[in-house]
């Protein structure tokens, strides 16, 4: 075996090693996320007070089903709408979800399949993807929100302007969680090590032609 073979030979058996341990860890981070994104639906997302003697002078922190489906506040009164289903959020979270769920199905059936590491890395490219611009539209389900409460015209009581536009000039507040912080740190993580996965399979095949051709 010629010197050149060997060494060959020395870098694949490296590069199935960090393989193996960014599988792992790929997979532990898309399996935390994949719960962060289930949590979102009931963690709460950002909170509002307005001034002593109006609805929210207790403050209310909205989960965050609210911002993504449908905001009735603190309890739902026929005819009363704060936020309308919220494409943008909804895409946040169902296009992640998806993608993990899937993707990370067909990576493990295809795991130890030999000539499939183009494909598990095209998984991975479309999971760090769709996490990413997930975790920034949730990131952002605050103002989001903002932005569909401003839209809301068919309920019996202006919830925009009489609490929420207050509540964003002084009276008295209205601030995002640490929840959708985490969900955004976690997702960019994940993004990473994904990406760096699809990559290094990406590498490991180019190696493996290398040593075939040699």
């Amino acid at each position: 075996m010629e010197l050149k073979e060997i060494d060959e030979s020395g870098k694949m058996e490296l590069i199935k090693k960090l393989v193996n341990i960014f599988f792992i860890v790929s997979m532990v981070l898309g399996l935390a996320m994949f719960v962060l994104l289930i949590c979102f639906n009931f963690a709460g997302v950002f909170t509002i007070q307005t001034l002593p003697g109006t609805k929210y002078e207790n403050p209310f922190t909205y989960p965050g089903w609210q911002a993504i489906y449908y905001g009735v506040g603190e309890m739902i009164i026929q005819g009363y709408t704060e936020f309308t289903f919220n494409i943008f959020t909804f895409l946040g979270f169902i296009l992640p979800f998806l993608a993990i769920l899937v993707c990370s199905i067909i990576y493990l059936k295809n795991r130890k399949r030999r000539g499939t590491n183009q494909k598990k890395a095209i998984l991975e490219f479309v999971m760090a993807g769709t996490i990413l611009v997930g975790s920034f539209l949730l990131f952002f389900c605050d103002q989001l929100s903002i932005w569909n409460a401003s839209h809301v015209t068919d309920s019996y009581q202006n919830y925009y302007e009489e609490y929420l536009l207050k509540a964003l000039n002084g009276e008295v507040s209205f601030t995002k969680t640490a929840y959708p912080l985490v969900v955004l740190l976690i997702g960019i993580v994940t993004c990473l090590v994904k990406t760096f996965n699809g990559l290094l399979l990406l590498y490991q095949k180019k190696v493996g032609n290398a040593l075939k051709k040699g």
